[in-house]
């Protein structure tokens, strides 16, 4: 029997705290060692508890969320950060990465079904981030390297459709899946389906990796 992933919640309140824990409980391959209502307890918890993954709020009484992220990767680096904020603005989302959270859900529109599936894949090694925290990050990445103007050198090759090319470069513009649909008159499951075979003709892990490689070397230029 394969281990539970264990998780560690932190959030100022208690609601949220006792909703997650009961996601988690009915998932049936997480468990929840811990839950803390503020940083510090968080990174006393982390210590004695051991948990594969960290779900945090960012707004918390005394350290903020971000100083937890950034403690949590400096004392335990094998502790996977995912956060759960209702902040979806670049300072927020960039500030979160930069300081180590490996995942980013916005609590408003974030389903159960996500939320879980976000925990399994942080839990792996990979990163996950909803479609709006990637639109966010990749139209603040995109900026910056455009504006840097220093594209890789030598960017790998694959032998993308007109249809895959138009669609990459739809999502380096930040666009979601529905955006893409509706701008190409085609299905998200379309879309989808494409942006799937962009991601495996490329090994890619997660559509920011797909997005910040395809902007440095200029893959969704026709």
């Amino acid at each position: 029997m394969n281990r539970k992933i264990r998780v560690l919640l932190v959030d100022d309140h208690q609601i949220i705290r006792d909703g997650l824990s009961n996601m988690m409980l009915e998932a049936g391959d997480i468990e929840v060692c811990g839950c803390a209502a503020d940083a510090a307890t968080a990174l006393e918890m982390a210590g004695k508890t051991n948990p594969d993954v960290v779900i945090t709020d960012l707004s918390m009484p005394g350290r903020s969320g971000i100083d937890l992220i950034r403690k949590m990767a400096e004392k335990f680096p094998a502790i996977r950060v995912l956060v759960l904020s209702m902040y979806v603005s670049e300072d927020y989302i960039f500030n979160a990465l930069k300081a180590g959270a490996k995942g980013y859900l916005p609590k408003q529109d974030t389903t159960k079904t996500e939320l879980l599936k976000a925990v399994r894949t942080v839990a792996g090694g990979d990163e996950y981030f909803s479609d709006t925290a990637a639109q966010v990050i990749s139209k603040l990445y995109s900026h910056n390297v455009r504006s840097a103007g220093n594209p890789e050198s030598a960017a790998r090759k694959a032998n993308l459709t007109s249809r895959e090319t138009e669609i990459l470069r739809l999502y380096t513009e930040g666009l979601s899946n529905l955006e893409i649909a509706d701008r190409l008159n085609i299905s998200i499951r379309t879309v989808e389906t494409h942006k799937n075979n962009i991601m495996q003709k490329y090994n890619f892990k997660s559509t920011v990796e797909m997005v910040k490689f395809a902007i440095r070397n200029k893959l969704g230029e026709a």
